[in-house]
């Protein structure tokens, strides 16, 4: 094994490094983040005798992303205390030198959980990295108990995909199923479309191709971070597109992350068409949404709170680290639409605390105890606007709903999502992120804000009835 990675990730995770990134006045208190360094999209995401494993994206050596990636790791049994552990896998090897990358977990019936994810790898000379030069292998790995994951195997190489693929084959989710076990890849073809490969395995070590997955449209040249699922017997892909243009306000991100309900290709057995792409989440920071089933049964989703080659900043990665994960929500299906709230743990935050009812006269500031709680809205008006913390106002008009920020988004502006008939809201306030969920999940905007302790104002232009509760901080602690 190449000790050289641990030693470098070692080396960044220092005391000196923690404690910098620990004392940042933007450090969250109801979210995963990265000890130092930089944190993306979550992976590996599973259950096992009652230990949730949250695995993500990890580059400690920068706060700007630009150095190796591996996987970080914590864990979980309530949802509210966390241990973070060990990291658990190393861009240490010619299968992933380039960057140990995105993937997924299965508890499988051998007691082991077994990891999948991209091997990168850059070839020497001089090549665009697109459509030609870049190694992109799926991989396995595996452990007994999440912790570290060893014993390395490759399970396709760049000659097992379809010849049409571009060098941009990644970000394997595997499940199982009746017939065995079935994995997805998002994709970008040579001729610079978006779509899914789909492949299915008796052993989880041999793969063969049995369909693929295409928009009705052009939906854009990559889909990064796919997760077929189904919800109530829709059969939904999660997925985040690359390259698709505005489109009314379902594209305002410049890599929107949504969802296609699909339908069988009666062309192509064992294939299948994407409907109409819908977004998951109307914020500035949302991406690479993973989803996994519990032991409870519940289907739960969690995101990146950050977005891929934007323009606006995030003021911790002055202190040594930058992003966060997104809550994990439930997901449910009802009248034809994902709906996503947070898991009902999350309200256990605030079980100890003591709630404040208020109704809000039009142009009154209340003022809030503390800016990291929960805010909880009732609405009966068609035109409202309420104004939280700074400078973020939230508004409904003729059937629209509208995020915006100035000062405090460091340039973050405006989103929007329609919703016509807006009756509650729920807004989880945490230091430098908020999360809004309107009519308990029908439409969400998650994003990053930088204001002040100071900065505790709650007006609304409408009379409304609300119920603010401090939010106690979750414990994050060493292995």
């Amino acid at each position: 094994m190449n000790y050289s990675v641990q030693n470098r990730f070692s080396q960044a995770m220092t005391e000196t490094k923690r404690s910098e990134a620990a004392n940042s006045p933007d450090r969250l208190c109801f979210h995963i983040m990265p000890p130092v360094g930089w944190l993306n999209d979550p992976n590996g995401l599973c259950e096992k005798d009652g230990i949730n494993h949250i695995y993500y994206q990890f580059a400690p050596e920068s706060a700007a992303g630009n150095t190796a990636k591996g996987w970080g790791h914590c864990t979980t049994k309530d949802w509210i205390h966390y241990t973070e552990q060990p990291v658990p896998l190393f861009p240490d090897s010619l299968l992933d030198e380039g960057g140990a990358y995105s993937g997924s977990a299965l508890v499988c019936d051998d007691g082991k959980i077994r990891c999948f994810y991209t091997g990168n790898r850059k070839l020497p000379g001089e090549h665009d990295y697109i459509y030609e030069g870049r190694q992109h292998w799926t991989c396995m790995t595996e452990s007994t108990d999440g912790t570290l994951l060893e014993n390395k195997q490759v399970l396709l190489k760049n000659e097992d995909y379809p010849k049409n693929m571009s060098c941009h084959v990644r970000d394997p989710k595997v499940w199982k199923d009746q017939d065995g076990y079935r994995m997805i890849l998002g994709a970008r073809t040579r001729q610079d479309q978006g779509m899914a490969l789909l492949y299915t395995s008796k052993d989880l070590k041999n793969w063969t191709l049995s369909g693929t997955i295409e928009g009705k449209e052009d939906y854009g040249y990559m889909w990064e971070c796919p997760d077929f699922l189904e919800l109530d017997k829709a059969a939904l892909l999660l997925t985040c597109l690359q390259g698709a243009p505005q489109k009314g306000y379902e594209y305002e991100n410049l890599y929107p992350s949504g969802y296609f309900q699909l339908e069988k290709n009666p062309d192509k057995k064992g294939s299948w068409i994407a409907g109409e792409f819908r977004a998951l989440d109307h914020g500035f920071d949302f991406y690479a949404p993973q989803t996994f089933v519990d032991e409870n049964g519940r289907r739960i989703l969690i995101g990146w709170m950050g977005i891929p080659d934007v323009e606006y900043t995030n003021r911790e990665a002055k202190s040594n680290w930058q992003h966060a994960l997104t809550l994990p929500r439930e997901l449910t299906w009802k009248d034809g639409q994902i709906y996503q709230y947070p898991i009902e743990e999350m309200f256990q935050l605030a079980q100890n605390e003591s709630s404040r009812s208020l109704e809000l006269e039009p142009g009154k500031a209340a003022r809030l105890d503390d800016r990291v709680c929960l805010i909880e809205l009732e609405n009966d008006q068609k035109d409202w606007s309420i104004s939280l913390r700074h400078d973020l106002t939230l508004s409904g008009h003729n059937g629209v709903v509208r995020l915006e920020l100035h000062q405090s988004g460091l340039g973050r502006t405006t989103r929007h999502a329609y919703c016509p008939d807006v009756r509650q809201i729920t807004i989880f306030s945490d230091t430098s992120s908020v999360e809004i969920f309107i009519n308990h999940g029908q439409v969400a905007f998650t994003t990053r804000l930088y204001d002040a302790p100071e900065d505790r104002s709650l007006k609304a232009d409408v009379r409304m009835k609300a119920i603010i509760t401090p939010l106690a901080s979750f414990e994050i602690a060493r292995a």
